[in-house]
Order: C-alpha cells, then structure tokens, then sequence
C-alpha cells in the first residue's frame, strides 16, 4: 500500500509540474512577444518621475538609447527591458541639466517649466545634501533600486493572472481534470508505472541538464513528457463504446479524426459531446489550475522528495522483535 500511494503521489506531482512548465514557457512567449517588461519598464519610469515628457526624455538620452534593440529594419526603437542603475542615474543627470534643473538650489526656486516643476521638486528631495557628482549619482541609484521593487511587483502580479488564465484554458484544452486523471492513476498499475519511470528519468536528468532558455523548446519538451498521460477529449457514441475520436494528439499525429480505443474508465472519455459527471469535471479542471499555480519549481521539489522516497523504498518497521 505505501508503495502504491507514493506512486500515485509521483503521477499527480508530475502532471501538476508539467503543466506548470507548460505554463510558464507560454507566459513567457506571451511576455516576450507583447514586450511587457519594456513596456513595465516605461510606465513605472513615468510614475517615478512624475512625467511623460521627463521619461521620454530619459529614453532619448545617448546612455538609454545605447541599450535599446533593433526593430526588423535595424533602427534602434525596441526598449530596453532592464537599464541598471548606474547607468540611469547618469542619464538623469545629463537630462536634468540639459533641462537647467537646479537640483541644489534652495526650495521653491524652480528652473524648469510647469510642466517639469514636480520632477524638479522630486530630484532636489532625492539629492537634498550631495554636492558632487558621486554623491548625487549614488542618492539616485539607491532611490532608483528602492523604486523598482514596487515595478517588479507591478509586474509579478500581471505575470501571476497571465499563468491563472494561460492555466484555466490549458487544462480546460487538454481535459486536465485532477479527479478522473488521479481514479485512472490509483486504478491502472500499467499507467502508473509508465508515469513513474517518466518522473523518475525528468528528475534525474533535470538537475545535470541546463534548461533551454528558448521558450518554444521547453514547451516541447513538456510536450513530450505529457504523451505519457492521458490527456484530451474523447468523444464516444455511447457508454459501452470503446472507441472514439480524440483531441488534441500530443504526439503530433495529424491523424486526429481516426478512432482510437478509449476503454471505460478513461479519464479522456466524453459521451455525446457532454461529459456525464460535467460537474465534477469542471471542479476536476479548476483543482488542477489551483494546483498548476503553484509554480513549476514548487512541483519539482515536491516531485524530487517523492521519488527520492519512492527509490528508497518502504520505509523500516517500527516496534516489534528484532
């Protein structure tokens, strides 16, 4: 019986960190082809600046404009998504005397025009005391990486909604339903068996295998992993049918609309176009977007420990002759 529970504990782990993985590698293509850690970037530079007109002047400048990408047709318009703060300090500098900003000047005699006037106020707050260069470029970097931590959560947040959704819809995709995937894990020791051996090969050559930084091919690689478990909708005709045809194929076979066995008590089973439990299901599928929100580090731990357990075997009796 322990045996048996920890295995069962290894399957759900496993697809639980799958589809984390899944996840965030679609999180990221998403992020990276909406430009959303640029974009953060620039807004929050705006709010911490107090200004448009300042933050696109910021952007102007030949230090920030340096780290701009090139766009399709080579000019330099793609923003920076991370610009260090050395680097912004000196550009805050340079912009601000391009501006005649007095920055030491005593309060309440501003130098720039109304539209600038809070951003004046604010630097001469950030600098009040520094006299030199070094002193006020420090001041700025010290406010500057103190400030960013309230961006990056701007951007945590957005990213932590973006997976619910991307994990919502993946799971309602694939039929990631936790309840009648975990009675076909607890019943079926062939399938348990091949998603263990599974689990146990990721996570042996997860720890010696540097992750692909290219999204696309992390998400095939889950993609491959997850061939494994039976996951999709299977349409069958009846309740006794034993085949139907299913969808989606993660093998990447195009040929979807062929029959294929579906025995009774497999999770993918859909009869007549509704499920017969679509309750359960629903509840199933949403269990598995709370778990998946978890983050896939979570679920490799948690999966490590497990199998680690499992290949150490039952654990020794306690008590008794010796």
């Amino acid at each position: 019986m322990f045996t048996t529970i920890v295995s069962f504990a290894v399957s759900m782990a496993f697809l639980f960190l799958m589809f984390s993985a899944a996840c965030s590698a679609i999180q990221e293509i998403v992020a990276n082809a909406l430009r959303w850690r640029a974009k953060t970037l620039e807004k929050g530079l705006a709010g911490l600046f107090l200004s448009d007109e300042f933050k696109e002047g910021l952007y102007k400048t030949p230090l920030i404009e340096g780290l701009c990408s090139p766009n399709t047709i080579g000019n330099l318009t793609r923003k920076p998504s991370y610009i260090p703060s050395a680097t912004l300090a000196m550009a805050v500098l340079h912009l601000a005397q391009e501006k005649n900003m007095n920055l030491t000047g005593p309060a309440g005699a501003l130098a720039t025009t109304d539209s600038l006037a809070k951003t004046e106020s604010l630097l001469r707050t950030i600098l009040r005391g520094s006299t030199t260069f070094e002193e006020q470029k420090a001041k700025l970097e010290d406010w500057y990486n103190d400030s960013m931590d309230r961006v990056s959560g701007w951007y945590k947040r957005k990213s932590h909604m973006t997976l619910w959704i991307i994990g919502i819809v993946i799971c309602l995709a694939f039929n990631a339903d936790s309840i009648a995937l975990g009675n076909a894990f607890w019943n079926d020791p062939t399938l348990r068996a091949a998603i263990n051996e599974a689990a146990t090969d990721y996570v042996k050559n997860a720890p010696s295998t540097e992750e692909p930084k290219d999204s696309f091919v992390r998400l095939n690689k889950v993609r491959q992993q997850l061939t494994t478990i039976p996951l999709g909708w299977c349409r069958v005709s009846s309740t006794t049918d034993l085949q139907g045809v299913c969808w989606p194929n993660l093998a990447g076979s195009t040929r979807v609309r062929t029959p294929v066995d579906v025995p009774l008590g497999d999770p993918r089973r859909v009869v007549g176009g509704v499920s017969e439990w679509l309750l359960w299901k629903l509840v199933g599928i949403a269990l598995t977007a709370l778990a998946i929100s978890q983050g896939a580090p979570f679920w490799f731990d948690l999966l490590q420990k497990i199998v680690n357990l499992r290949l150490g075997g039952n654990p020794p009796a306690t008590g008794g002759a010796r």
